[in-house]
Formats: C-alpha cells, structure tokens, sequence
C-alpha cells in the first residue's frame, strides 16, 4: 500500500529535486502553522495532489490507522488540558489528573494538533507513492553517498516490511489460522508467529542486500549516474510554486498570519483582508501542481509544451 508504483502520471516525471522541494514546503507549512483555516487549505492541496497522483484511494485505505492516533492523541490532551476560558463540560476528580474540564479552546487546540499530524501523514504517503527511491539516490549520491544510502533504505523498510507481514498472514490464514475470529488473547497469541517471520525474514533481507551491494563493488570506486535527471518546464512551474507556497509562509510568519490565540480564548480567525488574500494565495499554489497535473494529463498540447 506505501511502496513506489512506477506509473505514468505527472508528478513521476518531475525532477526529483522539485518534488522534494514541493513536499518539504509542504511538511514545513504544517509543522509552523497553528492556524487552523490555513491548516485547511494544506489539508485541501494534500487532497487535491492525492487525488492527480492516483493515490487517492490508497490514502483513504490508511485512514483508519492515522485516525486512531490521531483522535488518541486528541483524547489524551483534552483530558490533561485543563486550560481555556469557555467550559463545555465539567467532569469528576479523577486521581492523579484532578477535576476533568473540557473547555472549547482545548477542542479547537486539540483539532488543530491533529489536523497538522494528519497532514504530515497524508503527505508522506504522497512521497512514498511518486518518489523513485533509486532516482532520489541516484541525486544525493554524489554528494551524501552513505547518508543517501541510508534514507533511501530507510524509506523502503516499513512498506516493505507492511507487505512481507501481509504476505505471512495470507500464508498463516491459508493453514487455518485464525486473525479476525475469537477472543481478542487469542488473535493476539496467533499473531505473535509473524513477529518472529517478520524478523527473520529483515534479517535474511539484509544479508542478501550486503551480499549485492559487496557483488556490485559498492564503495570501491568514484559512483557512476545511473539516471539520467532532467530539469525542463514542468519542474520550473512547480518549483515556482513551491517558491511562491515559501514566500508566502514566511510573509505571514512575520505578520503573524499564521498562528492563532488558543488560551485562555480562542482570537480572531482573521485579523485583516492581507491576511485572508495571503491565505487564499498559499491555497491555490499548493493546489497549482495538481491543476497541472491533471492538464498534463488530459490536454497533449500541454503533455508537450511542458
């Protein structure tokens, strides 16, 4: 479900370098923003490059998961929080954490974290999806071998380890072993096997890579290019985006656009009509790449021209 799928889509095509930059602005506008309309519109060009990318319903299949974390998290704060001004509920003295208080700016605070980290979530799934591992070694090589090395293994290793536990599941499921039917001690007896599977399997993976990498005489000698990386229109248009989404993260950075009062009151969600323009400009070069992406898609003229 997270492993590169070489397809023939648009942001496949892009240099690696662009593509790294787009999502850099975008992990970096989630973790600085409190703001949570500005929060909104990187939710929005998250979806909307999901959505170019064919990716959409893989994004939708790991919900579940976020979500989990994401609402646990949010649970664990509204119960330790105690701050904020507007009380929506006013609970019991539980030991240890004191009188419960749920207040309305812990909500929107608590909202707010939460829709950060699902943005973080969302978007490395879109960089699992369209980045080439081997052509983003391929760019770093030369400049940080070991440490591009590193990343591009690290990368590969939980949706490759995702698949190699699927796939003991289906062959455990075929000799009769039941997942999903009984008490829950007993699904997790049965599954704690592919613990030791999983293990095994990462440790024979990794002798085996050592072995190719020692075959290839890795290390032995200046790297070679294996890909050859082109830069044409299509990555200045997005690296023009990415240029502008910066631009106008730190403008409202300084004017303090983006970041909201939570305590001990919520404060103004807009403070003036520059900081709603900027708002809607960010917007729109998130979403400016998947709006060529789906010309790119559609128009040949434009699959030409760029």
């Amino acid at each position: 479900m997270y492993v590169f799928e070489k397809k023939d889509i648009f942001f496949q095509r892009l240099h690696p370098m662009t593509l790294l930059f787009y999502i850099m602005m975008i992990v970096i506008g989630a973790i600085m923003t409190t703001h949570p309309i500005l929060l909104i519109f990187f939710m929005i060009g998250v979806i909307f490059i999901l959505i170019a990318s064919k990716n959409f319903e893989t994004w939708l299949k790991s919900l579940r998961v976020y979500a989990y974390m994401v609402i646990m998290l949010m649970i664990v704060h509204l119960f330790i929080s105690n701050m904020g001004a507007t009380v929506l509920w006013r609970g019991p003295i539980v030991p240890v954490l004191g009188r419960i208080i749920i207040s309305l700016e812990t909500l929107m605070f608590g909202l707010v974290m939460g829709l950060r980290l699902f943005i973080i979530f969302s978007t490395f799934i879109f960089y699992n999806r369209v980045v080439d591992p081997d052509k983003a070694l391929s760019l770093f090589s030369k400049v940080f071998p070991k440490s591009a090395l590193l990343v591009a293994l690290t990368t590969k290793t939980i949706p490759y380890m995702s698949q190699q536990l699927q796939g003991a599941a289906e062959i455990q499921q075929c000799r009769g072993v039941q997942y999903y039917t009984g008490s829950r001690i007993n699904r997790i007896k049965n599954r704690l096997p592919l613990v030791k599977v999983l293990l095994l399997s990462s440790l024979e993976d990794s002798f085996n890579l050592g072995e190719s990498m020692q075959a290839r005489a890795y290390g032995c000698g200046p790297r070679s290019c294996y890909y050859a990386l082109a830069f044409g229109t299509r990555d200045l248009l997005v690296f023009f985006s990415s240029m502008m989404i910066l631009l106008g993260l730190v403008w409202s950075k300084m004017y303090g656009y983006t970041e909201i009062v939570f305590y001990p009151k919520i404060g103004m969600l807009l403070v003036s009509r520059e900081h709603m323009y900027m708002m809607f400009v960010i917007g729109f070069f998130l979403i400016f790449p998947a709006i060529l992406a789906w010309g790119w898609e559609k128009w040949d003229y434009l699959r030409l021209k760029i």
